[in-house]
């Protein structure tokens, strides 16, 4: 076969002009639902095949590694500077959320001293699809391990507390958890 058979480069093209049809926004959207997709039933076939307590634990592993390249690479593509205080720092999150999708969590931010604050999330994607797929009272919290990916990834290190576990509403507790900065490799003071 010679490269005049390809039709690759012609059907590029055409899938190009299609995909034209699509604003940014609504592609973004389409994405971020199918990483969604693609995170439960990754999530369910896991646990399916290897019971809830594995999927859980590869869960926040895969979640706190994700955290880290996730924040590496967007703080790479903006050019965003060290972090220096907590307020440089609660940006860099507020960035992170934004472009992973703001409408997947909603919840509200609360310092408590210079080095610390208290994030209470009233809704959440991850419970609401543990709830839908009536695992909630078994599933572990994957959002925060992901926050601490973005720690590990500023150079940050932290303390949260309550420790990561099972889902705190699933629990019938509100999901609030206090972040305390403890100093810095990569430039917190």
């Amino acid at each position: 076969m010679s490269d005049q058979d390809n039709l690759q480069p012609q059907l590029r093209k055409r899938a190009n002009e299609t995909l034209t049809r699509l604003g940014a926004s609504e592609r973004e959207a389409l994405l971020i639902k199918g990483w969604m997709s693609h995170d439960a039933r990754w999530f369910m076939a896991v646990a399916g095949e290897y019971g809830m307590a594995a999927a859980n634990r590869l869960n926040q592993v895969a979640a706190r590694a994700a955290g880290k390249v996730e924040a590496q690479r967007i703080t790479r593509a903006l050019q965003l500077p060290p972090r220096t205080a907590l307020d440089d720092y609660l940006l860099a999150q507020e960035i992170l959320v934004a472009f992973l999708g703001p409408d997947l969590i909603e919840y509200g931010i609360f310092p408590t001293s210079d080095r610390a604050y208290r994030m209470n999330v009233r809704r959440c994607f991850a419970y609401d699809n543990a709830v839908r797929a009536g695992i909630a009272e078994q599933y572990a919290c994957g959002i925060f391990a992901r926050v601490a990916g973005w720690f590990d990834a500023l150079g940050l290190a932290h303390e949260i507390n309550p420790a990561l576990g099972q889902c705190l509403k699933a629990q019938g507790r509100e999901c609030v958890y206090t972040i305390t900065l403890r100093g810095a490799e990569g430039g917190l003071r």
